[in-house]
């Protein structure tokens, strides 16, 4: 009777534990699917993999389900469900591997077939799975173990699937043995350990085993085989997500490493932690006798709380880990981001001081201005309302600042349209190279400038601090100017960093000129990275995010945008439109202007669809059907002018054409209040 109970007890135990750790799977893959559809989804070998998970995911999934289901009915339903994700993996995993190995740069056109009758025969079972009678029939519902009869066809999936799973390791094999660095080696060996996973994981072996399960002795070693499995499983899909985080992702791969470790701590972990305390509720409640809301509740809260604190203090470590060798560089790197100073900085700054400054002078109101170009730019005011007004209605300023040049005493305020205005001169320059960064002025209290001793040495303390931080932010907005043109150059590196040149031979699906000049014209998403910045022409993230910024011509044209990437996108874009235009005089009716038409309303424009399809008298789905012809074309157009030898040396064609696609972009955070007046002597 003891051995029956301690059976017993020992078969419910790993039943718990078998569904803890079918909870733990299905949050990991639920998150490295997010994580993929966050980061990487563009890439096809990203893109198979989310589909690898997402069977994955349904399979177990429904094993935590089943543990809470009570009716022979709803466990069928579930069971049936189950077999989605088991029918449709042999296909998605096939189709991974496929993709793997055409990163080698290897020819599959042949194997592209076999993906296709894989994927007709994984749709089949899974419609008969889900609604027939011949892969499974049935149901054994004997909890904690249920599953389906076997159907007739049941051997053939078996053999299909182990089949399919074969060839799938074995594609992926001829990629590895295909990598010619180590390093890409050595990540598709933890490829080929990790695509393992979903086989061992999801295959039905209950069915096949149904003879053996029918005692708690057996029900005990089942559950004992399946927990070490998924123990495996888990382990296999975490080093599996490593290695796709790479596919497809130009970043450095401390940035892959850590952005992936930090997600992967925030997200799964964490809710595990929170899955595996709540299943302690019962206990607790049952020992400190308190209701079930409040002990869920303050477990919750308590895991949440403490994993976010634990991550903060082993922010540390996590460094040392992923960055190695490069932490002193992150480390300046991330204290360059701590001290830049941004332009509500200055302000906030600027405030402050002019803030003591009228205090100490009993003023009621004061500002501070830059020197930017041949125009004075507002940077700080304090006081009334009015204050900003009076300023910038003063017209002669530029007398007053070439004054400012030759004066003698820096000290002493020059009086202007009742200022006090003190010059802010360039630190380490005297003579001629004296160059002036701005003014500081305050609301005369005199006509004529008098200040006690007291004052003239705080005056001077302070003229100090701000022209300093004047200087310093000049500074680094030649140092942002400088990176805005550097950055193009620093992605191609990183491009050229990530690209394995493979072995040509009669198998390369690609010449080895696209392999070393990976521009976006040469990716299959080219076309709809076009589609997606004509979306946003006007501005938004598709524009300003936008992969076609890597364009070369959109380099070229930074001289024509103010270096601004995302302006000599949308001149190109424009250039490029420009280019399908006929010529003549525009015409709605002529089948020549259809494309341009289309283009120009549509995203130029932007016109709604409706009123578009009204003007080229075309019903709103011929107009989508024609806008994706002009979408394609455009690309080509696109294309052509990246490799065009005909560009002149800025990179874009001197169209005059071009400049009406420019957008007027001014600084938010500044007025000016001189721009008619050329400073010859204050700006050299």
């Amino acid at each position: 009777m003891r051995m029956l109970e301690s059976t017993f007890s020992l078969s419910h135990l790993l039943a718990f534990s078998n569904v803890m750790m079918s909870s733990v799977v299905t949050i990991l893959a639920f998150s490295l699917m997010a994580y993929t559809f966050t980061y990487n989804f563009r890439n096809p070998v990203a893109r198979r993999f989310a589909l690898l998970l997402v069977c994955v995911l349904v399979t177990y999934a429904s094993d935590v389900a089943l543990e809470r289901v009570m009716t022979v009915g709803s466990a069928e339903r579930w069971l049936r469900f189950q077999w989605l994700g088991i029918a449709l993996l042999p296909a998605a995993s096939y189709n991974f591997a496929l993709s793997v190995l055409q990163t080698t740069n290897y020819r599959i056109r042949r194997r592209r077939w076999v993906a296709n009758i894989i994927g007709v025969l994984g749709v089949a079972s899974a419609v008969d799975a889900l609604l027939g009678a011949q892969l499974v029939n049935g149901i054994r519902f004997a909890p904690p173990i249920s599953y389906l009869e076997a159907g007739p066809y049941f051997g053939l999936f078996a053999v299909y699937f182990a089949v399919v799973f074969l060839l799938a390791l074995a594609n992926i094999n001829k990629a590895r043995q295909r990598c010619l660095t180590e390093n890409s080696r050595k990540r598709m060996t933890y490829l080929l350990l990790g695509f393992m996973a979903p086989g061992i994981g999801v295959f039905p072996y209950l069915i096949g085993l149904s003879r053996i399960v029918s005692t708690a002795h057996s029900n005990a070693a089942v559950f004992l085989l399946s927990l070490v499995g998924n123990m495996a499983v888990a382990a296999l899909m975490v080093l599996m997500s490593y290695t796709v985080a790479y596919f497809g992702v130009y970043t450095p791969d401390r940035v892959v490493r850590y952005r992936l470790l930090r997600f992967f701590m925030r997200g799964p972990v964490v809710a595990i932690c929170v899955i595996l305390a709540v299943q302690t509720v019962p206990t607790i409640e049952r020992l400190m006798g308190l209701p079930t809301d409040v002990v869920l509740f303050s477990i919750i809260t308590g895991v949440i709380v403490v994993s976010q604190l634990f991550l903060s203090i082993s922010k540390s470590l996590t460094d040392r880990l992923i960055y190695r060798e490069d932490r002193n560089e992150v480390a300046w790197l991330r204290e360059l981001d701590r001290r830049l100073l941004t332009t509500t900085d200055l302000r906030q700054f600027l405030e402050n001081n002019l803030t003591a400054l009228c205090e100490l002078l009993r003023v009621p109101s004061g500002f501070v201005a830059g020197v930017i170009g041949q125009d004075l730019i507002l940077e700080a005011v304090i006081g009334s309302e009015q204050t900003r007004q009076q300023v910038m209605a003063v017209p002669d300023w530029a007398d007053t600042l070439n004054l400012a040049l030759k004066w003698t005493e820096p000290l002493r305020p020059l009086s202007h349209a009742g200022f006090w205005i003190w010059p802010l001169l360039e630190p380490m320059a005297d003579g001629d190279n004296r160059r002036i960064l701005g003014v500081l002025g305050v609301k005369a209290r005199t006509e004529t400038p008098l200040l006690s001793l007291d004052e003239i040495d705080v005056l001077d303390r302070m003229l100090d601090r701000v022209t300093g931080v004047l200087a310093d932010r000049k500074l680094q907005q030649g140092v942002f100017v400088t990176l805005r043109r550097i950055i193009p150059a620093l992605e191609q590196a990183q491009q050229w960093r990530g690209i394995v040149p493979y072995t040509a031979n009669e198998s390369d699906t690609q010449p080895a000129t696209a392999l070393l000049d990976p521009s976006p014209i040469h990716s299959p998403e080219f076309e709809s990275w076009v589609k997606d910045a004509l979306s946003h022409y006007w501005g938004g993230p598709k524009l300003t995010r936008s992969p076609l910024t890597r364009l070369q011509i959109v380099a070229h044209a930074l001289d024509q945008a103010n270096d601004d990437p995302t302006k000599a996108l949308r001149l190109v874009l424009g250039t490029a439109i420009e280019r399908l235009k006929p010529d003549g005089k525009q015409n709605l009716s002529a089948p020549e202007w259809l494309l341009y038409n289309i283009l120009a309303m549509r995203f130029i424009q932007g016109r709604k669809v409706r009123e578009i399809a009204d003007r080229l008298a075309m019903s709103e789905s011929d107009l989508y059907r024609k806008q994706r012809v002009a979408i394609g074309q455009l690309a080509r157009v696109l294309s052509e002018m990246e490799q065009d030898k005909r560009i002149d040396g800025n990179g874009v064609e001197k169209v005059t054409d071009v400049e009406k696609f420019a957008s007027v972009e001014k600084g938010a955070g500044a007025e000016k209040i001189l721009s008619s007046t050329p400073l010859n002597e204050v700006v050299k």
